[in-house]
């Protein structure tokens, strides 16, 4: 089980990476990060449609991270589902022996 939560452990933080790489490349309407890493080049390399497919690797991106998310969140919480005091033994408070009083100054 560990194995598995490691794994997407990594998966989430590589969605993320890639998540956030595609979002900057997605060309605002004053050019963005794409226009000043292509010099304004993206449309004449990749073609018009650049576009779509960046919006549609968003959209796959966007519900693997949120897929993935929901996984972890339902594998972790059973870790630290235990209680505190799981295995210890009700303890009770010792007895302890009330002293004689001297009965003095009683009527007899």
């Amino acid at each position: 089980m560990q194995i598995l939560i490691g794994f997407l452990y990594v998966l989430e933080v590589v969605v993320c990476l890639l998540l956030g790489g595609i979002i900057l490349l997605q060309k605002p309407k004053d050019g963005g990060l794409n226009v000043a890493l292509t010099g304004g080049m993206g449309e004449s390399l990749f073609g018009a449609q650049v576009g779509n497919v960046l919006v549609k690797a968003t959209v796959i991106l966007g519900t693997i991270f949120l897929l993935n998310t929901l996984a972890l969140s339902r594998l972790t919480s059973h870790i630290g589902s235990g209680s505190v005091m799981e295995g210890t033994r009700e303890a009770t408070a010792p007895q302890q022996e009330q002293p004689m009083l001297p009965l003095t100054g009683l009527p007899e």
